[in-house]
């Protein structure tokens, strides 16, 4: 560390410096006042020679006095008399004023200064000057024109003359250079009591502007704003005047403040090497990256003696006072922190503001927090009221960063670093203490994505924030995943996270629905979806549709998020391994949990949708209670409308064969030219309309209800399907042809010759015939055939179900339809047998395709059979890798519920239960269906 301090390298300025050397901010003159220059006591604002010297000559106030010679001048065709002079209080914009009066109303002096700032501007020889704060006149005037009337010694405007014309300023003036200030003029006109001059003095104000704008008058006219009134900015804007917003201009600001306080620099050479010296450091440390280090250097040389960080952050924050704001108030300020550092530092750092002791200035920005700073600042003390090393430092950083907005903008390691930090102090040491000895200790320091702010809460979380400085990224994201698939999603079976952190997964290739999501936000996903299609080799394409979030909204790289998610798992984690938490823990925790859900919901997101052209997006729905699943499914399920007329097509493009159900279902799955199903039912209801439309024939049944549809159902398109037109105005009716031989005990035939004869009587012919299904020609087993053709006693009483030669009554006999219940019948489905699938999946894709909306399960069986993997073996208390895939199971469940399942409920049994990766199922079932 250098041995130097500020007082070898510069002196103070005269203003700030008292008789004994000592400097004091008591000789400021930190602000000014244009109506003090008609005082008839003496006062500071008429010191013409003073106010030039504690003036420092900015590009801005360069360009006013450049253009307002010219325009005095007159001789450059230069018409550009008006200028404005916006900003906020404190900016600065009455002392430019008062600068510009002195220059002219006292050239000779001004002309001198001029010179000696090396600025290339003649002044008039004389110049007829008022300055006009408006609030602070000789007598109370309503009219504008008045007061400049009187203000310049201009008798013509009075009388009748209530609003001279541009003209008539042009006449009165000309020939003598005129500057006319207008100090506090929004406030001035709009008050109350002067309502009713309003319009006058506006037209007064534009004529006088307009009339500053013409190339044959010299006249000057300043009009400086709080831009607080619509009224006056209009008027000012129209005659296009040069507008100079004193607010935005923070480096003359800092020229402006530095001026007034360094008198010289006595060693400038020292001053760079200094700078050089703090670079140097700064380059040494990984945790200070600056983009430009010699621009950083040229910086500290230039702000010197105060650090570059330090003077931007209080020229920032004291900017949010309420008073005695901006430069003004600020230079009283920074008077006293370089009085309190003069001969005690060499730059003066952020942490070397001692805001203890100025706690009074800084209450003006946030009362409440400095209260709560001032609590932990005892709090940090030791017994004797001295403080570790860099303790009060690094609270003095975080809470001056934190001015202003409280808990939401706080300082981040770098800023600790710079804010205490010189050569020969390990950066290390510096960290190390404020994360041992100063975060978690004081009560009201909270971390924010990275930074540490006081808030006005204490902070119970301080063991959830250490302990989630342990948590890795992949842990954090792992959560993250867990959030999205189980609150987001429903913990829904067919929802996957792509490329999974911490976990392997498959996503199984089948017809069943799958969501996959996806926590990077990209312009465009087609890669993603073409490497989980055909980069898999995938079949059902179809079946896939992406969630991601919204554009730009990347929830795997966002670090608020992450963080987030630390606290999260670490807070889970102390549940798990403390026995005692702080009060407030709870509480704190499940609202990480609620802002980590928050935060997470409010990135999606988009649904993309598998088209013919790549993937389509559209927006999911926003809200605190939005049920992602459902609105997915909502909106990847196909329009109706759009759906039959691709069902239609497909068939129609089939030709005169036509496809079987199965082969249409699965180019549905297969090809993304087509909308994407979310489950059969509607595929079938597609059908079942077109067919009752008369547009397709579906097996047998053409312009009826399609009751039941088998994988082997062939559908044709009505172009194909010839016409019968004896039978146009025929019912259609279903025969079963029960043709064939009966013979007695002896061998004979019926009439003992042995010749054999057809039968008329249902009974016998049955029992003896061979009874035909009419859909598919196989032998009737009852009343039903394995194709999944049935018929009960209403089809046969109303005529749809004849046999040849035999009644009604003999029919019903026959087939045991008589004593048939009314209502639902309990069968045994599906008619063709036991289902069968290879995993789980599958056999949910085949139930949800055979068991009916309105269907009551009474009784199941289950069927398992498969070899176990070494995790399904944890699940029989097995933990042994070596009998991987060694052990196989075979289990059938017996399910007897008291009431029936609902399709549903058993769905989600199926869905529920535990099947090992490697295993077959088969599923057989009593339902009632409701028909």
């Amino acid at each position: 560390m250098t041995d130097h301090v500020i007082a070898d390298y510069i002196s103070p300025s005269d203003e700030i410096t008292t008789e004994d050397g000592n400097i004091s901010s008591s000789g400021l003159l930190d602000e000014v006042n244009l109506y003090n220059l008609y005082d008839d006591r003496e006062s500071p604002e008429q010191d013409a020679e003073r106010i030039l010297e504690i003036t420092y000559p900015t590009d801005t106030l360069t360009t006013i006095i450049q253009n307002t010679a010219r325009t005095l001048h007159g001789e450059d065709e230069f018409s550009e008399g008006g200028q404005i002079i916006g900003g906020g209080y404190g900016s600065g914009k009455s002392h430019i004023e008062l600068v510009i009066y002195h220059l002219f109303d006292s050239p000779e002096l001004g002309q001198k200064w001029l010179d000696q700032q090396g600025i290339d501007v003649s002044l008039p020889d004389e110049t007829r000057t008022a300055a006009l704060q408006m609030f602070n006149l000789d007598k109370e005037y309503n009219l504008l024109s008045e007061a400049v009337a009187d203000y310049l010694g201009i008798e013509e405007w009075e009388g009748d003359t209530r609003l001279p014309t541009v003209h008539q300023i042009r006449d009165t003036l000309e020939g003598t250079p005129t500057l006319v200030l207008l100090d506090e003029f929004e406030r001035w006109f709009g008050m109350n009591d002067r309502s009713e001059y309003q319009e006058d003095n506006k037209a007064f104000l534009q004529n006088l502007l307009e009339a500053a704008g013409r190339d044959d008058t010299q006249l000057s006219v300043f009009l400086s704003l709080l831009y607080e009134d619509e009224d006056i900015q209009a008027v000012a804007q129209r005659t296009n005047p040069f507008t100079y917003d004193l607010s935005s201009r923070r480096d003359e600001k800092i020229d402006f403040l530095l001026h007034r306080l360094i008198g010289s620099v006595d060693d400038p050479t020292g001053v760079a090497d200094l700078a050089k010296e703090y670079t140097d450091v700064y380059r040494q440390n990984d945790q200070i990256q600056l983009e430009d280090y010699q621009h950083f250097q040229d910086r500290i040389e230039r702000y010197y003696p105060f650090h570059p960080v330090t003077l931007d952050l209080l020229m920032e924050k004291y900017s949010e006072q309420r008073i005695s704001s901006d430069a003004r108030g600020l230079l009283r300020f920074l008077t006293e922190i370089l009085a309190d550092n003069y001969s005690k530092v060499d730059l003066i750092l952020t942490g070397d503001v001692d805001v203890f002791d100025y706690a009074d200035r800084f209450q003006y920005i946030d009362n409440e927090l400095v209260g709560k700073y001032i609590n932990d600042y005892h709090r940090l003390q030791n017994s004797d009221e001295s403080f570790d090393e860099f303790i009060e430092e690094l609270t003095n950083i975080v809470l001056i960063h934190s001015l202003a907005r409280a808990g939401e903008e706080g300082a981040n390691k770098r800023q600790m670093l710079m804010g205490t930090m010189r050569k020969g102090i390990n950066a290390h040491r510096i960290i190390q203490t404020f994360t041992e000895n100063v975060y978690g200790h004081a009560w009201h320091i909270h971390r924010i994505n990275g930074e540490y702010a006081f808030d006005v809460d204490e902070n119970p979380a301080a063991r959830i924030e250490k302990k989630a400085e342990d948590i890795h990224k992949h842990d954090a994201i792992h959560r993250i995943e867990s959030l999205v698939r189980d609150d987001l999603f429903d913990s829904r079976n067919n929802v996957y996270i792509l490329d999974p952190v911490n976990t392997e997964q498959d996503i199984p290739d089948n017809k069943a629905l799958k969501i996959v999501v996806m926590l990077n936000a990209k312009q465009k996903y087609n890669d993603e979806f073409e490497a989980l299609t055909t980069g898999q080799e995938r079949e059902f394409h179809n079946t896939l549709a992406l969630v991601t979030p919204e554009k730009r909204s990347s929830i795997d790289s966002n670090t608020g998020i992450i963080e987030l998610a630390r606290k999260v798992v670490a807070g889970e984690q102390l549940d798990r391994e403390e026995e005692v938490l702080p009060e407030g823990f709870e509480e704190i925790h499940e609202q990480n949990k609620k802002n980590l859900r928050d935060r997470v919901s409010d990135k999606f997101g988009t649904v993309h949708r598998p088209t013919g052209r790549g993937l389509y997006p559209e927006d999911l729905p926003s809200g605190d209670h939005v049920d992602y699943y459902d609105a997915t499914v909502s909106i990847i399920e196909p329009d109706y409308s759009h759906l039959k007329s691709e069902v239609e097509d497909a068939i129609e493009d089939a030709g005169a064969g036509g496809i079987q159900y199965e082969h249409l279902r699965n180019d549905f799955y297969r090809n993304t030219e087509y909308p994407t199903l979310t489950s059969d039912d509607e595929l079938e209801d597609a059908l079942d309309d077109l067919c009752r439309e008369g547009t397709i024939k579906a097996g047998n049944y053409f312009e009826e209800r399609l009751p039941n549809i088998g994988n082997d159902t062939n559908l044709v398109h009505e172009k194909y399907i010839e016409e019968d037109d004896d039978d146009d105005d025929e019912t259609a009716e279903i025969t079963i042809d029960t043709t064939g031989t009966t013979e007695t005990d002896d061998g004979s035939d019926g009439d003992g010759d042995g010749e054999s004869q057809s039968s008329t009587d249902a009974g016998e012919t049955s029992s003896g015939g061979v009874l035909e299904c009419p859909q598919c020609g196989r032998e009737l087993d009852g009343n039903t055939c394995e194709c999944g053709f049935e018929f009960d006693s209403t089809d046969v009483e109303e005529g749809r179900v004849t046999v040849e030669g035999a009644t009604t009554e003999e029919i019903l006999d026959e087939f045991g339809l008589d004593d048939e219940p009314s209502g639902p019948k309990t069968q045994s489905v599906p008619i063709m047998g036991t289902l069968e699938a290879d995993n789980k999946p599958d056999m949910i894709d085949t139930l949800e395709r055979k068991i009916g909306m309105e269907w009551d399960i009474h009784s199941a069986t289950i069927t398992v059979e498969g070899t176990l993997t070494a995790d399904d073996l944890e699940h029989y208390g097995i933990s042994a890798d070596a009998l991987d895939e060694k052990i196989s199971v075979d289990e059938t469940l017996e399910i007897e519920p008291d009431e029936p399942l609902s399709r549903q409920s058993f769905l989600s049994l199926i869905w529920d239960l535990n099947v090992p990766e490697n295993a077959s199922l088969d599923v057989s079932m009593q339902v009632d269906k409701n028909e």
